[in-house]
C-alpha cells in the first residue's frame, strides 16, 4: 500500500504527531521513508543555501529517531516552492504518499495563506496525507474510517484506496452528500446503487446518504462519528485538472477535524 512514504518536514511542532503517524504506518507495511525539508523561495526571509547543511544535519537527526529494523530512511533538503517541490520530488522518488502535518483548529488556514498545503493537494499525483496538528490525535486507535465518494470517476481512485485501508480500521462508513429529501427519490436510489456496489469489494462496509451540501454534511457528519481519517478524492492529473481540487475536496480538506487523504483520479 504505502511501502514509500515522503515526509514533508518543517521543524514545527507538527513532527511529532506526524512521527506518531509513521509509526502506525510502518506497522503496515512501509518499508521506505523520506524526510524532505524546503528551503522555502516564497518568503523575503528565505534561509540562504549556506544552511543546507544545517537542515541536512538536523533532518539526519530526525531520521535516527525512526531507526527500526527493516526501514531505510533518507533525508533530503530541496530549494523552492514548497508544495511544488514536495510533489516533484514524491513523484521523481516514486513516493506512494505525501505525509504533511497542517497547523491550528482551522488546521490549514496557516498554510492556505502561504498556499503550501492547497499547492499540494492540486499538483499531487500521490495520495496526500494531511495530519492536523493537535495533540489529542497522537496515538489515537484507528476506529473509523470514512470514504466520502460522489460516484464520479474522479473519487474512483479514493474507493480502491478505501478497500486497501478498511482492515486497519474497526469501522468503515461509505458516505454521499446529495438530495436526500422528498421529491429525491431518483437521486436517492442512484446514490444508494453506487454504495451497494462499493460496499460488495469491503467488508461490512456501512453506507449513508446525507442531505444537504457536501462541504459542511461530509464534515458534520465526520465529526459526529468521531472519524480518524477522511479519505477524499481529487480531479484527474491532466494539466488544467491539476489546478482544480475541487470545491468539495478544498472545503473537507479545510474544515475537518481529522486527518485528511486526497487521492488523485486517474488521468484523463
Amino acid at each position: 500500500m504505502f511501502k514509500h512514504i515522503l515526509v514533508a518536514v518543517d521543524f514545527s511542532p507538527a513532527w511529532p504527531l506526524l512521527q506518531a503517524r509513521l509509526k502506525v504506518l510502518t506497522d503496515w507495511g512501509t518499508e521506505r521513508v523520506t524526510l524532505v525539508y524546503v528551503l522555502n523561495s516564497r518568503y523575503p526571509a528565505t534561509p540562504e543555501e549556506t544552511h543546507r547543511t544545517h537542515y541536512e544535519a538536523k533532518l539526519k537527526e530526525l531520521a535516527g529517531d525512526l531507526a527500526a529494523p527493516g526501514l531505510t530512511i533518507n533525508t533530503e533538503v530541496r530549494s523552492g516552492e514548497p508544495g511544488a517541490v514536495l510533489n516533484k520530488a514524491a513523484h521523481e522518488l516514486s513516493a506512494d504518499l505525501l505525509l504533511m502535518g497542517c497547523s491550528g483548529h482551522n488546521r490549514l488556514h496557516e498554510f492556505f495563506l502561504g498556499s503550501t498545503a492547497l499547492d499540494a493537494a492540486r499538483l499531487t499525483q500521490q495520495p496526500l496525507w494531511l495530519e492536523p496538528v493537535a495533540d489529542e490525535l497522537i496515538g489515537a486507535h484507528s476506529k473509523l474510517l470514512m470514504l466520502a465518494t460522489d460516484g464520479s470517476d474522479a473519487a474512483e481512485g479514493a474507493e480502491t484506496l478505501t478497500e486497501q485501508l478498511a482492515p486497519h480500521y474497526q469501522r468503515c462508513l461509505a458516505v454521499t452528500a446529495t438530495c436526500a429529501s422528498e421529491g429525491c427519490d431518483r437521486e436517492i436510489a442512484d446514490t444508494q446503487h453506487h454504495l451497494d456496489a462499493i460496499a460488495k469489494r469491503i467488508k461490512n462496509l456501512e453506507t449513508r446518504i446525507l442531505d444537504g451540501d457536501p462541504r459542511r454534511a461530509i464534515v458534520e457528519e465526520a465529526k459526529n462519528e468521531r472519524s480518524d481519517l477522511i479519505v477524499i478524492g481529487k480531479r484527474g492529473r491532466n494539466r488544467i485538472q491539476e489546478l482544480l481540487l475541487g470545491s468539495t475536496a478544498e472545503a473537507i480538506a479545510r474544515d475537518a477535524h481529522c486527518p485528511v487523504l486526497v487521492v488523485p483520479g486517474e488521468a484523463s
